[in-house]
């Protein structure tokens, strides 16, 4: 499900719905942060670190703070997803409205690609059988570009 956007690239008022209704099931408190936090995530596909949310919002008034807070409580929730490509940083993205995959992560340039193909489903399985539940992984490619490999 896409947000829908204006001609000029921002969202419209009434696609706040979707993320109000995420608040509200979670009994959260909605508020202007974590609806622009929100917004910021679903508008890009490939997860952003703090700074990278934080240098996104419209409203500079959102501090720091705030973004950590709620990047952490939505987190605890379920409705952001922490990724780790090895290096200082931690990156977030939604969960809810995205379909399972994983990443690969130039080791020069840093570009981040989705790779749609899940080979751990098997492993999940046999996981299973062992009396292991709610089995999770996170698996994450790194590699040169195309790009980076021909400069």
């Amino acid at each position: 499900m896409q947000a829908a956007k204006s001609n000029n690239g921002k969202f419209k008022a009434g696609d706040t719905a979707e993320f109000r209704s995420i608040l509200n099931s979670h009994s959260l408190k909605v508020t202007k942060p974590r609806i622009e936090i929100m917004k910021i995530l679903k508008s890009n596909h490939k997860p952003l670190t703090i700074s990278e949310i934080s240098g996104k919002l419209t409203n500079k008034k959102t501090d720091l703070v705030t973004v950590y807070r709620t990047m952490n409580l939505f987190e605890e929730l379920g409705i952001v997803n922490q990724i780790d490509f090895k290096d200082e940083y931690k990156r977030y993205e939604l969960i809810y409205d995205r379909h399972h995959h994983h990443h690969i992560v130039c080791r020069k340039c840093r570009k981040v690609e989705n790779v749609e193909t899940c080979l751990p489903e098997g492993f999940e399985k046999l996981l299973l059988k062992t009396g292991y539940s709610e089995i999770t992984h996170s698996l994450e490619f790194f590699g040169i570009c195309g790009s980076c490999k021909t400069a």
